[in-house]
């Protein structure tokens, strides 16, 4: 049984006790130097730091969402613009249909313009590439176009000849890949010009040649050819040239480059389709004719 002198001597031990550890507390905190401060930082990041795991597990994925939701705004955004684009693309492509319309009706009158002339001249479209050295056209046997018609471009330049015609279409072979030379002038002499193998530049030789020639100078059918009116443009001289032992060799670049060719123009010439079909040219025909004025003249006698 507790007496009342014992209850007396057991509060002043208790307050004693706590004294002590405070002083131990604070002889510990000095020994290790951090202070009070640095005790209660220490503690405070032993408590924090698991909170600032579970923190980063739950706001990273809401930051990578926010990224997406600000990624997505900005695809939208591109896509729009592509939109914009393609509408814009699809109102030049009705814009360019509608030259190609303008450009069939100007054809129709182009044509019935040229009707009486000299030579009746048909607009193509190339529509095919089979390979490097031939072009198919729209036009065909059923527009009046016939094999070995010359063909030009745009400008007005040589490109090449008809080479085989259906009801619908033909095939061009570009003078720059064809098997036969072209007959040309360069000035007051006449040579052959003849394609040469994988390149676009052609082979010019003249023979009897008296003078030179210069870079630069004008290539152009010459009224010896059977395959071409005279004076159409073929191309210019590359390299200076003078006559070795009466023969004149150098290279020529043909103004027309076929691999760029969209639209054609086909002449009517010789003017008798049936002629250019069968490949007569005009010197048998002045021939035939003279002997039937002969054989005439005879049978008057």
């Amino acid at each position: 049984m507790l007496t009342r002198e014992t209850s007396d001597r057991t509060l002043p031990t208790l307050i004693t006790l706590l004294v002590v550890g405070i002083l131990l507390m604070t002889f510990d905190v000095r020994t290790s130097g951090g202070g009070v401060v640095g005790v209660l930082r220490t503690g405070t990041q032993t408590i924090v730091a698991p909170m600032q795991k579970v923190a980063s597990y739950v706001v990273n994925p809401v930051a990578d969402m926010v990224q997406s939701l600000a990624d997505v705004a900005t695809l939208r955004q591109e896509n729009l613009a592509l939109r914009q684009r393609l509408a814009e693309s699809e109102a030049e492509l009705i814009a360019v249909q509608d030259e190609q319309a303008r450009l069939g009706l100007l054809e129709q009158i182009y044509e019935l313009e040229s009707a009486g002339g000299d030579l009746g001249r048909t607009v193509a479209n190339v529509i095919g590439r089979p390979d490097r050295v031939s072009l198919i056209i729209d036009k065909g046997a059923s527009d009046g176009i016939a094999v070995g018609q010359p063909v030009l471009d745009t400008n007005g330049f040589v490109v090449g000849s008809v080479h085989t015609v259906t009801q619908g279409s033909a095939t061009i072979v570009p003078m720059i890949a064809g098997q036969n030379g072209v007959a040309v002038v360069v000035g007051e002499q006449v040579g052959i010009l003849m394609p040469q193998v994988a390149t676009e530049e052609m082979r010019l030789e003249i023979l009897d040649s008296r003078t030179p020639i210069l870079a630069g100078e004008r290539v152009e059918t010459s009224a010896a050819s059977v395959n071409f009116p005279a004076g159409l443009p073929v191309g210019q001289v590359l390299v200076d040239a003078a006559p070795t032992v009466d023969i004149l060799t150098t290279t020529v670049q043909p103004y027309s480059n076929p691999d760029t060719l969209r639209l054609v123009v086909v002449l009517a010439w010789p003017p008798d389709p049936i002629t250019a079909a069968t490949g007569a040219d005009a010197p048998e025909q002045t021939t035939t004719t003279t002997t039937t004025t002969t054989t005439t003249t005879s049978e008057g006698g």
